[in-house]
């Protein structure tokens, strides 16, 4: 395959509308790919329409390296905002326009060329899985269901190509989703004493928890993920302005730390729910909607190491390239304050607080090398217009493809 190949394959991806699901449409577009060159690879099913898919190669003994990334995008929102379509994989002025362009379908296609590239000409030894997945986005479904399968049980590293490009992420906070209902009983806004309000049950719930949660948090810290933080982010309830509402509702989403984790966060909510459910008229309960582990992995594994060395060889893969490239396509400053006192001369480990699907790998092992490394223009990622200049995509390629070779030999 050639430059021109690889640009064509990140445009046809970009044109598949994975928006929230449909990914079997990505997922088969992959796999025709590989089939062209001799790489067999079957489909997971999940759900209608989504299906992950998966793919080995082995060239005798050695270490098992996944590389993987998702194929869901999220929503468009108002597609007349955007300057080219989002599902049009437009290319103008070395930028190619669309959903997915940074987050994460220029990774994921990344890594399937340099997969085939190596599958060719056999410049390694072991065993290279390809892990593409559903659903990373709301719910990281299709990791969970691949690790529950066993397809990562005799992993020992996995590269995934999401859009961390001026560091190695090695750790991410855990990200816990929750709901609180209330339940009361409806009357006439005029005798309110004949019914049981409901909001007014789950106002006190919702600050009891976050003043439980934030005192807790701030006595436990992680030395390299810093502290749990927990937001009130969606609420609802009642159904007419002259009725006592019967029902009411609050969302949260917590990223947490191994010290302060999921598990430890869902004992305090409950343990205010049981007391608040103490008193008559009360009836509280919570719900798990997604359950994402932290991950903290070593910074100096040997994949981290290789994927420092190689990136560390080309310029134009340094922080200081990228942040100045970003800041051209966006025609203003991103610099933030803390990169400003960093030094920018090379790329190196980091951690983040947005989760990925490691969070479901290393349930399958504790000892698993992560790092999340790909292409990609962060602050982009969500946002009308996302767009990655072809270039640095480009550079991915070639560099999946030092870092597999040198990490299996």
């Amino acid at each position: 395959m050639d430059k021109q190949t690889y640009i064509n394959m990140l445009q046809d991806v970009i044109q598949i509308k994975s928006e929230n699901g449909n990914e079997e449409a990505v997922a088969k577009y992959y796999q025709n790919i590989l089939k062209n060159h001799g790489i067999d690879s079957k489909l997971i099913p999940y759900s209608e329409g989504r299906s992950s898919l998966v793919a080995e190669i082995t060239n005798g003994e050695g270490r098992v390296l996944a590389l993987s990334g998702h194929m869901d995008v999220v929503s468009s929102g108002d597609e007349s905002q955007w300057t080219h379509p989002p599902f049009s994989g437009d290319i103008e002025d070395g930028l190619i326009w669309g959903r997915g362009a940074s987050d994460m379908k220029s990774g994921l296609t990344a890594l399937v060329i340099a997969f085939i590239n190596l599958k060719e000409s056999g410049q390694f030894k072991g065993t290279i899985r390809l892990l593409a997945t559903v659903g990373e986005e709301v719910g990281e479904l299709g990791s969970t269901q691949l690790t529950n399968l066993g397809y990562l049980d005799d992993v020992d590293a996995v590269l995934i190509g999401e859009p961390c490009n001026i560091g190695v992420v090695h750790a991410h906070k855990g990200s816990l989703n929750y709901k609180v209902v209330s339940r009361g009983v409806a009357a006439h806004s005029s005798t309110p004493d004949l019914g049981e309000n409901a909001i007014d049950h789950l106002l006190t719930a919702m600050t009891m928890i976050s003043e439980r949660i934030t005192q807790q948090a701030e006595e436990i810290e992680n030395p390299v993920l810093g502290k749990t933080f927990h937001n009130i982010t969606l609420l609802s309830g009642g159904s007419q302005i002259n009725s006592i509402p019967d029902q009411a509702m609050f969302e949260a989403n917590v990223r947490t730390i191994p010290e302060y984790d999921n598990a430890i966060v869902m004992a305090t909510v409950e343990a205010v729910l049981d007391e608040l459910n103490q008193t008559k008229g009360v009836d509280l309960e919570a719900v798990i909607t997604a359950d994402q582990p932290p991950v903290e992995a070593a910074p100096d594994s040997q994949l981290v190491l290789t994927i420092l060395q190689v990136a560390n060889s080309h310029d134009s893969l340094k922080p200081q390239f990228l942040i100045q490239q970003m800041n051209d396509v966006l025609g203003k400053n991103m610099l933030s304050e803390d990169m400003a006192s960093s030094n920018l001369d090379s790329v190196k480990p980091m951690v983040v607080s947005g989760t990925t699907d490691a969070a479901q790998f290393v349930r399958a092992n504790a000892n698993l090398e992560v790092a999340v490394y790909g292409p990609g223009m962060p602050s982009l990622n969500h946002k009308i217009d996302e767009r990655l200049p072809l270039s640095q995509y480009l550079d991915f390629i070639e560099v999946y493809q030092e870092v597999i070779h040198q990490y299996l030999q």
